[in-house]
């Protein structure tokens, strides 16, 4: 394989005409998962179809990336055991209330008192101290954030934590709603003046649209579970040391991030201010994008370390325009291989790993992220089964972006996924 050539190279990808993997028109956000937005988001047609071709009712399912939770709410729904680790509290959050099943009468008497309560302290004019956060009057104005701290301290008289936790969810929407972040953005970027000046949102309002979007969303969740359902365990961990017994999971369906969080897709800034106000822990939460996968690491390379020849090839390629990208690179890779080795030890014999991945760019050189994962994976003990290629007819990502924070040139991100099947043997 030439280098030259590296960014158009693209082998073993099976063309399946018999089954439709891109799921073009489906509706993504049916019952929980339409709660809240997350960045990159497998979506849950993908995870039903794996689990109904590689388990069975009752088998263990683990993801490892566990994100917003897609495969933990689809294996309640398919009566399959589940769980999901993630070292993002967001995602923790997020993934134990949309797992969670709530009944919509309990909510709604709940919504009523909530509404109440919020609409009297607006009455009262009382004022409520922000979350510690840095930077707040840049993100948000001073009005905003009077009534953020309004619904805050409503929801705060909620009893029991499952409820609440359910209206802070709905509180963290409102929050990207009503700030100065600029929209559809996963990096913390700041609207531009001009339109600060007539940005007047109406908090309240806000907050009580995704509260009314939310409960119906919940209602058919519960309503289509199965009699007997197994709540997922949820912990929040690096997936690279996790106490999941050995060869005691019977699938693993997962979506890791594409690169670094600093180059791709930023996990941490996309939920920071959300999670603030919603009273997750500031120093865990502003950590999420350096304790990714290669968000710290500064290891040099080696090229015996990962045996890999795809991966060297595209390392070499990218060290000749940027030695610094080549090293992120590397060491990414470097941190994903320890997560496929955690994989293979917890995996059942003669059980497989579906890792749903695209190939990003880097120094506008296109990463075969699915061959090295292969060639890792079979380093390891894999046996790399087959890898089913998908386009992507709509994503919360941008479809081209500026990879080097040069003015005028842009790369194209990923209009693509492949789904990767390794097996145990």
């Amino acid at each position: 394989m030439d280098q030259t050539r590296i960014s158009d190279y693209d082998s073993e990808i099976e063309d399946s005409k018999s089954e439709d993997w891109t799921f073009s028109g489906a509706d993504t956000k049916y019952f929980t998962h339409g709660l809240h937005p997350y960045p990159a988001r497998m979506i849950p047609q993908i995870v039903n179809r794996l689990l109904n071709l590689y388990s069975n009712p009752t088998d263990l399912i683990w993801d490892p990336f566990c994100g917003s939770g897609s495969t933990l709410v689809e294996s309640m729904l398919s009566k399959r055991q589940s769980i999901g680790t993630d070292l993002n509290p967001f995602a923790i959050f997020l993934s134990r209330v949309k797992t969670r099943p709530i009944s919509p009468t309990k909510l709604k008497e709940s919504k009523s008192n909530v509404f109440d309560r919020m609409h009297q302290l607006k009455k009262e004019q009382k004022r409520f101290d922000p979350p510690k956060m840095p930077n707040i009057d840049y993100w948000f104005a001073s009005d905003v954030q009077l009534d953020l701290g309004i619904i805050r301290h409503a929801i705060d008289s909620i009893s029991n934590e499952s409820i609440r936790n359910f209206f802070l969810l709905c509180l963290s929407s409102t929050v990207r709603d009503v700030s100065y972040l600029k929209k559809r953005e996963f990096k913390i970027v700041r609207m531009k003046k001009e339109k600060m000046k007539v940005f007047k949102p109406d908090v309240l309002s806000s907050f009580i649209s995704h509260v009314d979007r939310c409960i119906p969303l919940m209602a058919g969740f519960k309503r289509n579970l199965p009699e007997s359902y197994f709540q997922p365990e949820i912990i929040e961990i690096d997936n690279r040391d996790t106490p999941i017994e050995s060869e005691s999971i019977d699938l693993i369906i997962t979506s890791p991030p594409y690169g670094d969080h600093s180059t791709t897709v930023a996990y941490g800034q996309f939920s920071r201010y959300p999670a603030l106000w919603i009273g997750l822990e500031l120093e865990s939460v502003k950590t999420v994008d350096k304790r990714g996968l290669g968000g710290r690491a500064k290891r040099e390379y080696d090229q015996n370390a990962l045996e890999s020849d795809i991966l060297d090839l595209t390392f070499s390629a990218i060290r000749k325009r940027s030695k610094k990208r080549a090293r992120d690179f590397y060491n990414f890779f470097f941190e994903l291989n320890q997560s496929l080795m955690e994989m293979f030890r917890t995996l059942r014999e003669n059980s497989v790993a579906c890792i749903v991945v695209g190939n990003r760019s880097m120094s506008r050189i296109r990463i075969p992220t699915n061959l090295i994962i292969v060639e890792l994976g079979e380093r390891i003990g894999f046996t790399h089964e087959r890898t089913i290629g998908r386009d992507i007819p709509t994503k919360r990502m941008p479809w081209q972006n500026a990879p080097e924070n040069i003015e005028g040139v842009s790369a194209d991100t990923m209009h693509t996924e492949n789904i990767v099947i390794l097996r145990k043997t």
